[in-house]
C-alpha cells in the first residue's frame, strides 16, 4: 500500500501533505487527510487578501476530488480562520476551494468541461451527481472562466428581436458578430432601456480595442430614443 509521502505525491495538491489515508475497498472510496507544509504557513483573508501568520481557530472540511481509478476520493482539509482587523473573523483563502461548495476547484473544472459536449444528466451520470448539483457547478465554472479571460474586441454588433409571445412581446438581442457570442438582451422597449445599451455599448470598446466598434448589423426599436444614429450602421 502506498505510503503518505506517495499519496501526497499522487495527490499534487501545492503546499499541502497527506498524514493520513483509508480506503474502503467495497464501496471504492480513497479518503485523505491533508493539512499544510511547514513552509506553507502564511494565511490569506479571503475578504481583503491581507496575509497573517497567526490563526485564530482550524477546522476541518472534506470535499470530494477528482476520482482515483475506480475509486472516488474526498480530501480532509484543515482550514483555518483569521482575525482580520478590516474583515473581522474570515476563513482564509484556499485556491483549491474557490467556494464553499463541498468539491474542489479541479472537480469542478471537470464537470463544467464535461457540460461543453454533454448534457447535464449524462454529466450528473458520468459523476454520481443530481442535475441540479451539476447545473450549479457549471454555473460557478462559467464565472470563474469568465472572470479570468480576456475579453474579444467588438468590432461588428448585431442587433436583432425576437418575439417571445403576447405576455413578454420582444426580446431584443445583440450580439458580437465576430465570435458569435451574445452581448446584451434588453426585456423592454424603453428609452431608459436604449441608454443602458448604449453605455455598454461605448464602454466595451475602450477595453478590448483602440479602434473601437466599427459598425452593427440590424435595426434598432424606435422606443430607444435614437440610439442606432449614434453609431456607425452598416446595413
Amino acid at each position: 500500500m502506498p505510503s503518505d509521502n506517495e499519496f501526497t505525491r499522487i495527490l499534487q495538491w501545492p503546499g499541502y501533505r497527506v498524514y493520513r489515508h483509508e480506503i474502503d475497498e467495497k464501496n471504492k472510496i480513497l479518503e485523505l487527510w491533508v493539512r499544510r507544509k511547514r513552509g506553507n504557513s502564511k494565511l490569506e483573508c479571503s475578504g481583503c487578501g491581507r496575509k497573517f501568520r497567526d490563526a485564530y481557530d482550524c477546522r476541518e472540511r472534506a470535499v470530494r476530488d477528482l476520482p482515483w481509478s475506480e475509486f472516488k476520493t474526498a480530501v480532509h482539509i484543515e482550514v483555518y480562520r483569521v482575525k482580520c482587523p478590516e474583515c473581522g473573523v474570515k476563513v482564509e483563502k484556499v485556491p483549491l476551494l474557490p467556494n464553499k461548495a463541498p468539491f474542489s476547484k479541479r472537480f469542478e473544472d471537470a464537470v463544467g468541461q464535461a457540460c461543453e459536449s454533454a448534457a447535464a444528466r449524462q454529466v450528473a451520470r458520468r459523476f454520481g451527481l443530481t442535475e441540479t448539483t451539476v447545473r450549479a457547478i457549471d454555473l460557478r465554472y462559467l464565472e470563474r472562466w469568465a472572470a479570468t479571460r480576456r475579453e474579444p474586441a467588438l468590432r461588428q454588433m448585431g442587433v436583432d428581436e425576437i418575439y417571445r409571445g403576447k405576455s413578454d412581446k420582444f426580446l431584443t438581442v445583440v450580439s458580437n458578430l465576430e465570435t458569435g457570442e451574445p452581448l446584451w438582451f434588453g426585456k423592454e422597449r424603453k428609452k431608459e432601456t436604449g441608454r443602458i445599451l448604449q453605455n455598454a455599448v461605448e464602454e466595451r470598446p475602450a477595453k478590448t480595442h483602440r479602434g473601437g466598434l466599427r459598425g452593427y448589423v440590424g435595426t434598432f426599436p424606435t422606443e430607444y430614443g435614437g440610439v442606432g444614429s449614434r453609431m456607425p450602421h452598416r446595413p
